[in-house]
């Protein structure tokens, strides 16, 4: 009886430290090489049921003027936990400057700089020598510490039908690998984020580079004006057979770019995208990221009116310390076959 008690202890101990270290382990017990820690999000940045909060603040080229994430963060009273911005890829020689010129904003912020570099010249340009380029680009941020998720081509499926992308699914899967050869195998604090645009998993299968050129993924999508935003249905819709092809088999960590919506729709779809329990539904969804501009439709939920951004206020920083599951709540021990539940609820740093 002794020795039965004593492993229970021993097992429950083990437990209690494997949770503590949310280590994800696979069915074989085998530590992960994936997984959804070690992605350079701020301890103390804003996250909402176990979901990282951040935004993509208007560069002032549309109806909402330019701000700065330190202006989000103040009138949130939260720091955002990824800061997105965009640059193009105008030509063979690529410097960056778009996004070096708000280095100061984002390295004061302490978010993740998601930075989606959207290539103008034709896939098949995006040569070697370009690629090297973009990765001297990410290299200046992350010598200031600064954690980088590298969104190359981001909405490829869709920008090539618009004209703002050129060249072939085959064009750009090389193109990608350019880039993350460059920048994501030889710079740990870079990690390659593969995003299009909303479509079927089916039908997104030529543009995939293979899980060993991706670190993470994701994909953007809009609710039309009208769409239903209660309750969760729309966010499987748009995200669950994506999450399932592509984030699930790979164990890869699953982030939504951008998204938004408009009018009334704003405090439902937001609702949706930290919703208790999708944690539990997704344990590989890390983060989600506003689009914080006036542009096609006003999606603003933070620089707008007083009684949208206390509705927002509401919805992200109040919401639950437990996961709910997923990577904090539900984690097995290795060979034991014990589970710790809700082990470490985890508070708001705002």
């Amino acid at each position: 009886m002794k020795s039965a008690l004593y492993a229970i202890a021993l097992a429950a101990t083990a437990c209690s430290l494997c949770c503590a270290l949310s280590i994800p382990q696979n069915d074989n017990f085998e530590v992960l090489k994936r997984g959804t820690t070690n992605l350079g999000l701020p301890s103390n940045g804003l996250t909402t049921n176990c979901i990282s909060i951040g935004f993509l603040p208007s560069e002032g080229d549309s109806a909402s003027p330019r701000y700065t994430m330190s202006q989000i963060n103040a009138a949130l009273g939260a720091k955002s936990s990824t800061y997105g911005w965009y640059a193009q890829i105008k030509s063979s020689s690529f410097d960056g400057s778009q996004l070096t010129a708000i280095m100061d904003d984002v390295k004061a912020s302490g978010a993740v700089f998601v930075a989606s570099v959207m290539p103008s010249i034709n896939f098949n340009q995006i040569s070697t020598s370009v690629a090297d380029q973009v990765a001297a680009v990410m290299k200046k941020f992350t010598d200031e510490g600064i954690e980088v998720w590298l969104r190359f081509g981001h909405e490829m499926n869709w920008y090539v039908q618009d004209g703002t992308y050129h060249g072939t699914a085959a064009d750009f899967v090389t193109a990608w690998k350019n880039i993350y050869n460059a920048n994501c195998k030889g710079n740990s604090k870079v990690k390659c984020f593969w995003s299009p645009n909303c479509a079927s998993a089916a039908s997104l299968s030529s543009w995939w580079p293979g899980n060993e050129f991706v670190d993470i993924v994701g994909i953007d999508c809009y609710p039309k004006a009208g769409a239903d935003v209660s309750g969760t249905s729309l966010f499987q819709q748009f995200y669950g057979d994506f999450y399932n092809t592509f984030s699930k088999p790979y164990n890869l960590p699953f982030a939504i770019g951008e998204t938004g919506a408009g009018g009334s729709q704003k405090e439902g779809w937001l609702k949706q995208l930290v919703a208790p329990g999708l944690k539990k539904q997704y344990p590989n969804y890390v983060s989600m990221s506003w689009f914080e501009f006036d542009k096609e439709a006003d999606f603003r939920i933070v620089m707008t009116d007083g009684n949208t951004l206390s509705q927002t206020k509401q919805t992200l920083l109040s919401g639950s310390g437990s996961c709910g599951g997923g990577e904090e709540g539900n984690t097995t021990m290795l060979g034991l076959g014990l589970q710790c539940f809700g082990a470490l609820p985890v508070s708001l740093d705002v």
